[in-house]
């Protein structure tokens, strides 16, 4: 209050009051109007082919304005003759913003990092890492913000060495209760190392399936077939067997039917040789690999199957293909009026 005071007596005047509450004015409109427009004009203007680089300058954005505003609350300070130390304060805290906006800014350009280094990837025919690279932001964006926090309280005068000291005895405390996490986190490190997977391929492990969407340091998120999304602990996964379906060159495709006992061989004959010819022609499935056959009798009926390789391209459809073949293969069996056996089981296939 004395502080006030002594400012009201020997440095207040209405002139440099009003400069003041003009500057900060000014500064609002600079980050409401000047600023975003100067930033979406830039962004408007940059080629086709550079556009991945709107990330790195979209990141600045609110960190920039952020700036401009604070550096029009310590000049309308200093414009108003404010007492020293409050403007020491401001200064100081004005260079804990500049430290928190930059940090900010490359902790928000870290979140696009995946997309930028995938756009240089494909101008130097650089393949990126769909699976490192999200692991990697994170870890770079628990850096920077680890950075940043350090700088500020150094600019502070705070003893940074006790600090992380005392944050080393608390965390081996935490440590020792939080053992999951570090295996997760472990878990995520081999499954980044061994790389079984790709972000976007199809897994099969005794505890999920589906697509891999995304990994983190605690689970790894797979999007089921139904749609569903399952977060599995990555020691978890990194323990189990994981089938990658979308490595494989080919999948065997086996569609069991049960055929009536009276069926007559002739037509079964017949049929096969259709379903040959209809696997044969259909470019899903890898040369030579298609068969049909009775591969035995039982009491339920012949037992007839139909075998191909199905090719896992990228934008293959194995449950598509799998039920497409079956409906093609029950209407070429009513086509030679066979008839399914009373007994028969829902169509096997692998």
């Amino acid at each position: 209050m004395k502080l006030f005071e002594r400012w009201l007596a020997h440095s207040f005047d209405w002139q440099s009051l009003g400069l003041a509450l003009l500057i900060v004015i000014v500064s609002f409109l600079l980050i409401r109007g000047v600023v975003r427009g100067i930033f979406h004009f830039i962004e408007k203007r940059i080629p086709k082919r550079f556009e991945a680089w709107i990330d790195v300058l979209m990141a600045f954005e609110n960190p920039a304005r952020v700036v401009v505003l604070f550096s029009g609350l310590l000049l309308a300070l200093h414009t108003a003759h404010a007492p020293h130390l409050l403007i020491t304060f401001a200064t100081q805290f004005y260079r804990s913003i500049l430290i928190f906006s930059i940090g900010y800014g490359l902790y928000t350009l870290m979140g696009s990092l995946t997309t930028l280094l995938a756009h240089l990837g494909e101008r130097v025919h650089m393949e990126i890492d769909s699976i490192v690279m999200p692991f990697l932001t994170r870890i770079l964006q628990f850096v920077v913000m680890a950075l940043t926090v350090t700088m500020i309280l150094s600019d502070w005068g705070i003893n940074v060495n006790g600090v992380f000291a005392g944050l080393g005895l608390v965390g081996l405390a935490v440590s020792m209760a939080a053992q999951d996490p570090i295996k997760n986190l472990l878990g995520g490190i081999i499954i980044i190392t061994e790389k079984p997977f790709q972000i976007g391929d199809w897994i099969a492990s005794p505890s999920v399936e589906g697509i891999a969407e995304d990994i983190t340091f605690r689970s790894t998120l797979v999007r089921t077939f139904d749609g569903a999304l399952v977060i599995v602990p990555n020691a978890t996964l990194s323990n189990e067997p994981i089938t990658n379906w979308s490595r494989m060159e080919t999948r065997k495709l086996t569609l069991t039917f049960y055929l009536d006992i009276a069926t007559k061989t002739k037509d079964m004959m017949a049929a096969m040789a259709d379903v040959e010819a209809m696997l044969a022609a259909d470019d899903r499935f890898a040369a030579d690999t298609q068969k049909a056959y009775i591969n035995s009798v039982t009491t339920r009926g012949h037992e007839f199957m139909a075998v191909a390789q199905f090719k896992m391209l990228p934008d293959a459809d194995w449950a598509g293909t799998r039920a497409d073949i079956n409906m093609k293969i029950i209407r070429i069996l009513a086509a030679h009026d066979i008839q399914l056996s009373a007994g028969i089981e829902a169509p096997m296939e692998n």
